[in-house]
């Protein structure tokens, strides 16, 4: 085995990566079957550890000693392969147990996934209680490239010499998902370094797989296939961790359209659903998503190489000018730049093409250059000397022969010297083109057939590069002390509860009869808001018991009893908490913030703009709380409408700082108030600049 590093030396999956002895439960003698294959795939890869087959109705295969039970074996094993029926894994496990094998590797299918949840809960006992790690079951294993470890039964690697290794993880809950997309991708030039499956993920997730590779220091990107996740904290340390380790972590979330739900009891919970929540976390944390194999191949190639992108100015080399042009229109779709050349680039590009060649961005060197391809290492000099560039693309049509050599040659010596990334798209077929893009694959160079599969790796190489993680604020001390948090709300208790954590809320006063809205009233100054109180209506207008724009005694007078009469037929009297008279807020700009506590990742924090765009248009901006201030105002800026708060045609701009507080200061609540189920802030009156907001309405519930 190759050395290995010292962190994954000490990293309690090793054994399971990288074991020194397995044995292969359930071994067939016959090395084309899928019980055969991972012995075929070991020796073939030339593993250095002992293997020990295990089948009690063969006594030698393939060259090997074969036993009966793994407790049957002298030596210490790391590793039990288990591919015998769903039926027998448990006895087999206690094998391993009384063993004393660390890791289980269980291939078999026929567990939870067929509905047979009893027998994975056995398995999952049995091993507990054994000190056993299981990966699986309903998994397709693993293959560790960098040292030479194939321990899977997967077709991706059949009749396939040894994969060099590279700098590409792939961790995916689904194992044929898993293979067949390293067994595409690597055909197409992603240079893999670790494939693990996790199948079932009784008890190994994909997350703590992915925390191995991490360790390694020639991982460069982390792609991940995930169809749900137990653990979202978890998730999150892992993406902190490769960010810290120079990591790229690109993720396909299956599943993400919505499905059959509790219907949401807040706007804040109807807005966010599960696709939204999956996207603002990748977002927030930087997160590269994917949505295919096209992904996956171009994301795999160029976030998978050495090249890191300083910004989104791409040169575009062509030997045509319609390919330049569709080059050109990609890049832009995706938001990166074809600037203009500086003079000195352009006086050095017109010295080398023909006269009828274009020198502006895209550069159209014809195919003529194909007739002095000399002449093209003179063009990919200029652009890779250009300190205004910051990528290079070449989109080359059919260019063949000595000239495709040459070409090929002046790519790879460029990439081999210049930090800028590089991308090829060459249009060509195999016949004519094969051995350069073969070549172009072993020198690490991406190369694609697809113009907007290019442009959008590069889009993710420039996001990535220039992603800067927003600052964790520390949300410190504890809940106070709050003798209305109910199992369930009215308004007035709401806000009192917002009120404890320093979020403006409406003056107001909670009355019993018409003397005491009188005297609020009186107090508060006409005009004002009456509403009806009981926990148990969480929409008050559908129940009709909100009064607005009273303006009198006497219609406070009326106002009141249509209100009393349309709460008792709504709730009876017995559960009415009173009527709450409150100020009418005046030239507020109406918003809404909102907490959902997501099952995976916890609270999620919403803003929006009120009324008819977040019922209509849903525009709202959401993060992972808890946010700082600062990164409220980000959340703020992001929505659609957000003119209307900084001021468009003559209006004055709001008071988004005091917005943006109130959203810090709610995501800090939600942080700390962890029996918070989902919070809605709305209205949220946005004052005119320097003047405030203030919370108008408020509806708490608990988990």
């Amino acid at each position: 085995m190759q050395e290995a590093n010292k962190a994954l030396l000490s990293h309690p999956l090793r054994k399971l990566f990288a074991p020194e002895s397995i044995a292969i439960v359930g071994a067939s003698s016959s090395l084309e079957r899928l019980t055969g294959r991972t012995l075929r795939y070991l020796q073939s890869f030339g593993y250095g550890g002992a293997i020990y087959p295990i089948n009690p109705k063969a006594d030698v295969i393939s060259g090997l000693p074969v036993h009966r039970n793994v407790t049957e074996v002298e030596g210490p094993i790391d590793l039990a392969i288990l591919s015998i029926k769903a039926k027998l894994i448990p006895d087999a496990l206690r094998a391993c147990a009384d063993k004393k094998i660390p890791f289980a590797l269980i291939y078999s299918s026929g567990f939870s996934e067929t509905g047979d949840r009893a027998l994975q809960e056995e398995v999952s006992a049995i091993a507990r209680d054994g000190g056993i790690r299981v990966l699986g079951p309903n998994c397709q294993g693993l293959a560790n490239f960098a040292e030479g470890i194939p321990l899977t039964f997967s077709g991706a690697l059949y009749e396939v010499p040894r994969p060099l290794p590279g700098h590409v993880a792939l961790v995916s809950q689904s194992g044929a998902f898993g293979f067949s997309s390293f067994g595409v991708g690597l055909e197409h030039g992603v240079r893999f370094r670790y494939v693990a499956t996790t199948g079932n993920q009784s008890d190994l997730d994909a997350v703590e797989c992915a925390d191995y590779v991490l360790d390694d220091p020639e991982v460069r990107l982390l792609m991940l296939y995930l169809e749900g996740l137990e653990d979202g904290a978890g998730f999150l340390r892992l993406v902190r961790k490769a960010r810290e380790r120079d990591i790229a972590v690109a993720v396909l979330k299956a599943g993400r359209s919505p499905s059959a739900r509790e219907a949401a009891k807040s706007h804040t919970a109807a807005l966010t659903g599960d696709d939204r929540v999956w996207s603002a976390v990748f977002s927030q944390y930087g997160v590269i998503p994917m949505e295919d194999i096209d992904d996956i191949i171009g994301i795999g190639q160029v976030l998978g190489a050495e090249k890191r992108m300083s910004g989104g100015r791409s040169a575009i080399l062509t030997t045509s000018g319609g390919a330049g042009i569709v080059m050109a229109d990609c890049l832009n779709d995706v938001g990166l730049s074809v600037p203009v050349f500086s003079h000195d680039t352009r006086s050095r590009i017109e010295a080398a093409i023909p006269p009828f060649g274009a020198s502006r961005n895209p550069v159209d060197m014809t195919v003529q250059i194909s007739e002095q391809p000399e002449n093209f290492r003179s063009v990919f000099d200029a652009v890779q000397e250009d300190p205004e560039l910051d990528s290079i693309v070449t989109s080359l049509s059919m260019i063949v022969g000595h000239a495709g050599d040459v070409m090929t040659d002046t790519m790879i010596e460029s990439y081999a010297k210049s930090p800028k990334p590089q991308a090829a798209v060459w249009m060509i077929d195999h016949q004519h083109g094969g051995s350069f893009i073969e070549r172009l694959k072993t020198a690490g160079i991406p190369i694609f057939q697809s113009f907007r599969q290019c442009a959008r790796a590069l889009r993710e190489l420039n996001r990535w590069g220039a992603f800067k993680p927003p600052a964790a604020p520390e949300v410190g001390g504890n809940a106070p002390i709050l003798p209305q948090w109910k199992d369930a709300m009215t308004e007035y208790d709401a806000k009192v509860f917002l009120s404890r954590y320093d979020i403006p809320v409406t003056r107001e006063r909670l009355c019993l009869n018409l003397e005491e809205a009188c005297d609020a009233a009186e107090e508060l100054g006409f005009p004002v808001a009456l509403k009806g109180m009981a926990a148990s209506v969480l929409h008050k207008t559908e129940a009709g018991i909100v009064a607005l724009d009273v303006r009198s005694f006497e219609e406070l007078r009326g106002a009141l009893k249509t209100v009393r009469k349309h709460l008792a037929d709504y709730v009876g009297d017995g559960a009415v908490q009173g009527f709450l008279v409150s100020e009418m807020v005046r030239g507020g700009f109406e918003c809404i913030v909102g907490v959902k506590r997501d099952p995976v990742f916890g609270p999620m924090i919403a803003v929006g703009l009120g009324g008819i765009y977040v019922e209509v248009l849903g525009d709202v901006s959401l993060r992972h709380g808890p946010v700082d201030e600062e990164e409220a105002l980000n959340m703020i800026r992001q929505l659609k409408g957000y003119s209307f708060l900084s001021g468009t045609r003559g209006s004055k701009p709001r008071d988004i700082r005091a917005l943006a507080g109130i959203v810090s200061r709610v995501s800090r609540l939600a942080a700390i108030e962890t029996d918070l189920l989902e919070l809605d802030i709305n209205p949220v009156f946005v004052l005119e600049e320097g003047k405030g907001a203030v919370a108008a309405d408020a509806l708490v519930v608990k988990a």
